[in-house]
């Protein structure tokens, strides 16, 4: 008996360890589709819905928009049928980003936000994320192990069409082991490591806003899928930037550059041509002075980005790259 439970101790022991290793490593790789994966998911889908009969063309076939996105939730393909719906483009895209922000497909969680289903606990999350489609049609892909890939979006007939369409997608993928690739990602742990290395850099600086205290700061520190995976906010910093640091790392992620660079590409008065003048109206408002820092692995991949708000510019910048520093000596 004791043999046994001491065996079970040791076992236990090396699990915790393996799993506080993994937590620990400051990248972790996620699966997403290829593009090639996402063009033949589309192509299935696609030859599904030229075999469907439509009730609304009648007699001809559907036509449809069929959108696919990777794991960071950006597009990687999508088809549209001559004739179909304009309305639909966006329709399919919402569809598509609704499953991949829940990983389940739109029926299910419009069956969750419905009152005529039952108690709809959901009720109204259409209007979060700048606004969901929850009918059907949207359906989350999934490697083998469970692990999201990406998500396919179908619009253009009926609700019942445009699921079967999406679930043909699907099956596709499940039929090509080749359409998934890992990428790497900055992992929680480091996201707080960096947050924390950022927050110590704020508490040393003098602030000629706060002067003389310090500087008081929103830090954001985001993944490959844009969303927060670390943060913090010093008391009394400003509430304007939270939004702020959030579109700064944002800006920083999307592009791959710092968002002074993008801001020196955007600026006529910097006398560089400003060949991105506007570019900050893009993707639901940028932010492209100091502050945002892309992070980077060693191999050069994106793996994640900072954003620093709430002093001087110079100021917010400083507190980003120690943040990014610390990403650095992570990987050593």
């Amino acid at each position: 008996m004791k043999v046994r439970v001491l065996l079970f101790l040791v076992v236990a022991a090396c699990l915790l360890r393996s799993a506080t290793a993994v937590e620990a490593a400051p990248i972790v790789q996620l699966k997403t589709l290829t593009q090639d994966g996402a063009e033949a998911i589309v192509a299935a889908a696609k030859k599904a819905a030229l075999e469907l009969e439509s009730p609304i063309y009648k007699p001809a076939k559907t036509k449809m928009h069929i959108h696919v996105l990777g794991r960071e939730g950006t597009l990687m393909a999508a088809s549209q049928t001559l004739g179909a719906w304009p309305g639909s483009a966006d329709i399919a895209g919402r569809k598509a980003r609704t499953s991949w922000f829940f990983k389940l497909p739109t029926s299910a969680i419009g069956d969750l936000s419905r009152s005529d289903k039952g108690k709809a606990p959901l009720y109204a999350i259409e209007v979060s994320n700048t606004g969901l489609i929850t009918f059907p049609g949207g359906q989350p892909l999934f490697a083998e192990d469970g692990q999201l890939v990406g998500s396919i979006g179908v619009s253009g007939d009926t609700v019942e069409a445009d699921d079967q369409v999406a679930k043909a997608g699907v099956e596709a993928l499940k039929k090509n082991a080749a359409a998934i690739v890992s990428v790497p990602s900055i992992s929680q742990s480091a996201a707080e490591a960096v947050v924390a290395a950022a927050k110590a850099k704020a508490a040393e600086l003098e602030s000629p806003i706060y002067k003389p205290a310090k500087t008081k700061m929103h830090i954001h520190v985001i993944g490959i899928e844009g969303t927060l995976l670390a943060g913090t906010q010093a008391d009394n910093a400003w509430p304007g930037s939270y939004d702020i640091a959030t579109k700064k790392a944002k800006t920083a992620l999307l592009f791959k550059l710092p968002t002074s660079t993008i801001g020196d590409l955007s600026r006529p008065d910097k006398g560089k041509g400003a060949p991105l003048y506007g570019i900050e109206l893009s993707n639901n408002g940028l932010i492209t002075f100091p502050g945002g820092q892309p992070i980077f692995d060693n191999a050069g991949n994106c793996v994640g980005a900072i954003g620093v708000s709430g002093d001087t510019v110079e100021a917010d910048d400083e507190v980003a790259k120690a943040g990014v520093e610390a990403f650095k000596k992570l990987l050593k």
